[in-house]
Order: structure tokens, then C-alpha cells, then sequence
């Protein structure tokens, strides 16, 4: 058997939050809106207008960074209160995050605004929650991919680079691990075979982030939201997030959960844990060394750790 999911509708393109009332309005009227404090600060008034615009009626969540049972039980129960028809998911991974458990305890549906381009989770079925003190506790599912996700390739390119460099990172490791599970005959995130359309991806992915992604990451350096950015961010997000839930993961995640745990990780990004995750795969695999130093000259042109060293571990 073959399996692959995907959001009902994905969204992308520069200044496309002024729009998102018009784009949140089909899924409900009274969104509640999981955010951390910066984003805000950053976006919140602009997300506000726009919603209230279009005739919603906005609440925003007390995020307070940890995508915790604790914290998800108190937001599911706001909801419930709040008799909220929606959920939205503003920022980061653990708001993201976060936002998707709600949907699990609640049922609602959920769009996805990635502020940052840092992984690929948003159009994936998982919430990874934490303890309050960050500790790993692991995955949680939804039944269904996310209904929207919608992604503002300004708010992107305004970001610090390095979130936009892990997220190169998480996607640069899909075609990689997919080879490894179609080899080995392992199953994705759907309890399946990969569908030939996931594979697709992943490969597709990889010659996106190899052709535009220098150019790229020297444009959000500069802050600016240029063609390179728009399809590495594509494939940061959406080719990577269908093609990591749709072949699976091997070494590199392994490897970089690995990392997660180890004394001195707090604050590393997990785009940065599985870069080095996927060095570590390449040379199980047995890659001649031409093909290492092609890739650690590759890691070097869009700044991604080559080392423990450069980790900071």
C-alpha cells in the first residue's frame, strides 16, 4: 500500500499577509490565533487589521514558547470558551506546533503562518511537544494534514538568515533519508510505501536548494524577497514538509535528535542538528570523497555547520 497527505490549500507570496482575513474567512469567523509574544509584537497589529476587516473576530493566545501539555490543555480550553471556529498558528516552529495539539484536543481546523522558513513542519501532520523545561516528549498526530498554510515571503525575507538557513538545511536532508527509506523498504509517516509523487518531491526539492539556494540566502541577508527566496522557501516548506511526511526520515533525523539531547544544544536549530545529521548519514553510506567536499563546499556557500565545532558542541 501507498500513502501521502496533503493541506487542502497552500498559499505563497510576498505581502500576503494583508490579505490573510480574506484567506482565513472560509474556515471560520472567531479564529484564535497561537502566538509568542515577539511575533506579536512584530506582526499582531497587522494580522489584526486584517482580519477584522474581513469581519473576524480575533483572539490571541498567551504563548509562552513551549509547546507543553500543560500549555496546549489551557489554549484547547480557551477555545472551548471562546466557542472559536478556527485556529491559527503564527510564527515559529512550537507555535506551530502548539496551534496543530490544539487542533488534536479540539477538532477545529487550522491554518498555518509560518513567520520564519526554519523547517518543515507546517504542512506536516505533527506537533512535537516538549516539557516546560524544553525537554523532549515527542510527536503527536493530527488526523489530516493542515487545511491552509499561507506564507508571506516579505515576512520570510525579513527574518534573520539563519532561521532561512536551517530550514535549507531540513530541506537539503529529504531526498537523502527518502533514498534510504525506499531502499530499505521502510515506511513513512502514513504507515506506507512512498508514493512515486513523494519521491518526486524529495528530488525535486533537493535541485531547488542546490540551484537557488546560495542566491537565496544572500537575499535574506539583504532582506529581500526575490525569486530565489520564493522557491527556496517553497521548497523549505512545502516540497520538504510532503516529501519528509511522505517517504520518512533515516539517519540525518536520527542522528540530530541525537544532538537535541546533548549537553550545550539548548538554542541550536534543528535545521543545524540534522545538517550535521546528514554529513554523518553520507559517510555510513559510504559517499566517495569527491562527493563530501562537494557538499561541505555546498554547506559553506549557504552557512551551514560542517562540524561539532561549528555546532558549538
Amino acid at each position: 500500500m501507498i500513502a501521502i497527505g496533503f493541506p487542502l490549500i497552500y498559499r505563497q507570496g510576498a505581502g500576503l499577509l494583508a490579505r490573510l482575513g480574506d484567506l482565513v474567512q472560509p474556515f471560520g469567523r472567531r479564529p484564535y490565533i497561537v502566538a509568542d509574544a515577539f511575533v506579536q509584537r512584530t506582526y499582531g497589529a497587522a494580522v489584526r487589521a486584517s482580519l477584522q476587516a474581513a469581519g473576524l473576530a480575533p483572539v490571541f493566545d498567551d504563548f509562552r514558547g513551549e509547546c507543553a501539555p500543560r500549555a496546549i490543555a489551557a489554549a484547547a480550553a480557551r477555545v472551548r470558551e471562546g466557542r472559536h471556529d478556527c485556529i491559527v498558528g503564527l510564527g515559529g516552529g512550537k507555535a506551530i506546533d502548539t496551534a496543530k495539539a490544539v487542533k488534536i484536543e479540539t477538532g477545529l481546523p487550522i491554518i498555518v503562518v509560518p513567520t520564519i522558513a526554519s523547517n518543515d513542519s507546517s504542512t506536516s501532520r505533527l506537533a512535537i511537544t516538549y516539557e516546560e523545561d524544553g525537554s523532549f516528549i515527542g510527536p503527536r498526530f493530527m488526523k489530516a494534514n493542515p487545511e491552509a498554510i499561507f506564507v508571506d515571503t516579505e515576512v520570510i525575507a525579513r527574518a534573520p538568515v539563519r532561521f532561512f538557513c536551517a530550514g535549507i538545511a531540513d530541506a537539503l536532508v529529504t531526498r537523502f533519508e527518502a533514498e534510504q527509506v525506499v531502499a530499505a523498504g521502510k515506511p513513512n509517516f502514513f504507515d506506507a510505501r512512498p508514493t512515486e509523487t513523494a519521491i518526486c518531491l524529495a528530488e525535486h526539492c533537493y535541485h531547488l536548494i542546490r540551484t537557488y539556494g546560495p542566491q537565496a540566502v544572500a537575499d535574506v541577508a539583504a532582506q529581500r524577497a526575490s525569486s530565489a527566496v520564493e522557491k527556496v522557501t517553497e521548497a523549505n516548506i512545502l516540497f520538504s514538509g510532503l516529501g519528509f511526511e511522505g517517504c520518512g526520515v533515516a539517519g540525518a533525523h536520527a542522528i540530530g535528535l541525537a544532538l537535541s539531547v546533548l549537553p550545550g544544544a539548548r538554542g541550536i536549530l534543528h535545521g543545524e542538528e540534522v545538517a550535521i545529521g546528514l554529513l554523518a548519514q553520507l559517510w555510513l553510506e559510504g559517499r566517495d570523497a569527491a562527493f563530501m567536499e562537494d557538499m561541505l563546499d555546498f554547506y559553506g556557500r549557504v552557512r551551514l555547520p560542517r562540524s561539532l565545532a561549528e555546532l558549538g558542541l
